[in-house]
């Protein structure tokens, strides 16, 4: 999961991001501990499972990347500020944080909290702070 890099670095988030873009779905969901609790703002679930399938459904409809654009971590507790750029697919009119219309992007940065326990995301929140586009 880690290729070596300390847990709760930049350079180990930076990592994740990564694998989140490429749409790694083992990578990225090795960062998460097996009954994660998850709290976004489209979606709030518990376990690895049901967040790495939720992210399944979202990337079967569009393409999300995020750019971490500040961060602070520690083997405990990380915070992030992201640039979330989506990109449907497809017309999503019940989108969960508004409707998407095929090939219009929306940008948003948000903040988001990762608490850890044993090198894993335990809690993950995260709130919406800006709409650019």
């Amino acid at each position: 999961m880690t290729d070596s890099l300390t847990i709760g670095s930049e350079r180990w988030f930076v990592r994740y991001v990564e694998l989140f873009n490429q749409a790694d779905f083992a990578g990225f969901g090795a960062y998460y501990a097996p009954d994660v609790e998850f709290a976004g703002r489209a979606a709030t679930l518990r376990g690895r499972e049901a967040v790495l399938d939720f992210y399944r459904n979202i990337r079967s409809r569009l393409d999300e990347r995020i750019e971490c654009l500040s961060f602070i971590g520690s083997e405990q507790r990380c915070a992030a500020e992201i640039c979330t750029t989506l990109t449907p697919h497809e017309d999503w009119p019940d989108f969960p944080t508004g409707p998407l219309l095929k090939w219009v992007k929306r940008q948003s940065v948000n903040f988001v909290f990762y608490d850890m326990e044993a090198g894993l995301f335990q809690r993950i929140r995260s709130a919406g702070f800006r709409r650019l586009a």
